[in-house]
């Protein structure tokens, strides 16, 4: 996406659920993380960062250090450790309001906001330490490129560069296309829970194809078969493409089925939607791309006023889904701005051609698995 369309979707996330879009656990999705231990993490990648560097023998100057991409300062605040003067710069408004509300070094840490595809706010040879990790994934190369050559311009001599970015995606033996054909089903037609809270659901899959699904310890962890579920406005849109996912842990045989316990995140707006439940080999496809059907559940999300006239409560009926939705009913009601997270790689020859012909010179490169599994990724030491 373009950088005001970045701009959008991260400002959102900063104001929806913060640490998690910066650091996605899946167990600390809807504000889950602990303010003391989101920070810590920080601290501590920080802190193996330099143990990392004093181990190729590189010196450098601990006047000045950048974080882009700061966030909320998770990092920022872990270099102030080791610098005499930090500044973290991020795109999203809301998030750079957090990490001014987070700073615990005074003037010694500064945030701004830079929504320019370059970072002309800093003159050449400004910085003596420069670290990015898992940002640039989110943006598109033409910009991530850029903001590439940017940081070796602004790089001091003798200065290091740290930066992670995705090179490709990981191989992966996909199944025959015979073998994404499941059935699913629940017995669950009717469910209450508050909106925009988690609830968890019932469901079972049968493999009515004629291969062996693996199960989630085959697979390595890495390109599982998971279920998971996408949320649909009543017009079948998708509103929110990811949302639950819950991992095959038994292999299953042809005509086999077995039961999950599926954890779902109610959306917040009132209104009419639709729950749809697919099947998800991680990395490979959805099984709906390959023909298998999928199981639509019509939602019905309405706010409930209590006896008393004071508290108001919301809670989702999720109606049988054999039932129709009421398609004149006002879609207004519920059609709200979904945030989304976008990975993109830059070849690993592509980026050490860059940094050469930037004026930079690499001290090392590292495989790095902060872009997940499913990603072939690297972290590089420059200098110049």
């Amino acid at each position: 996406m373009e950088l005001n369309e970045l701009q959008k979707h991260w400002h959102e996330f900063g104001k929806e659920d913060p640490f998690w879009s910066i650091l996605s656990d899946p167990a600390k999705k809807g504000n889950k993380w602990e303010l003391k231990e989101f920070f810590k993490s920080g601290e501590e990648e920080i802190e193996a960062v330099f143990k990392y560097l004093e181990s190729l023998g590189v010196s450098y100057s601990h006047k000045r250090a950048l974080d882009f991409g700061c966030g909320v300062g998770r990092l920022t605040q872990g270099l102030c450790r080791y610098f005499d003067e930090c500044i973290g710069v991020d795109i999203a408004p809301s998030m750079i309001k957090l990490a001014n509300k987070y700073n615990y070094y005074g003037h010694k840490c500064k945030y701004y906001i830079n929504d320019s595809d370059n970072l002309s706010l800093y003159k050449n040879n400004y910085f003596d330490f420069i670290y990015s990790r898992i940002v640039l994934q989110h943006i598109i190369p033409k910009y991530s490129m850029n903001y590439l050559k940017e940081f070796v311009r602004i790089l001091a001599p003798s200065g290091l560069l740290v930066f992670q970015v995705p090179s490709e995606v990981a191989p992966c033996e996909s199944l025959e296309d015979s073998a994404y054909n499941a059935e699913i089903t629940t017995q669950q037609p009717l469910i209450k829970a508050k909106a925009g809270f988690t609830t968890t659901i019932k469901v079972n899959v049968k493999n009515i194809s004629n291969v062996t699904w693996p199960s989630f310890a085959e697979s390595n962890e890495k390109h599982y078969i998971n279920l998971g579920n996408h949320w649909l406005n009543e017009s079948g849109e998708i509103i929110v493409n990811d949302d639950g996912r819950e991992p095959l842990l038994k292999s299953l045989q042809p005509l086999e089925d077995a039961e999950f316990l599926l954890t779902i995140t109610v959306p917040k707006e009132i209104g009419n939607y639709i729950l749809e439940l697919d099947m998800v080999h991680e990395g490979v496809a959805w099984f709906k791309d390959k023909g298998s059907p999928t199981l639509k559940i019509p939602v019905k999300v309405e706010e409930v006023i209590q006896r008393n006239g004071i508290s108001r409560i919301s809670h989702v009926i999720f109606n049988s889904y054999y039932k129709l939705i009421n398609s004149k009913q006002k879609r207004a009601n519920f059609q709200h701005f979904v945030p989304r997270m976008e990975i993109h790689s830059i070849p690993k020859d592509v980026v050490l051609k860059l940094i050469d012909d930037s004026g930079g010179k690499v001290v090392d490169v590292q495989q790095d698995f902060s872009a997940g599994k499913w990603w072939i990724s690297y972290r590089y030491i420059i200098t110049k």
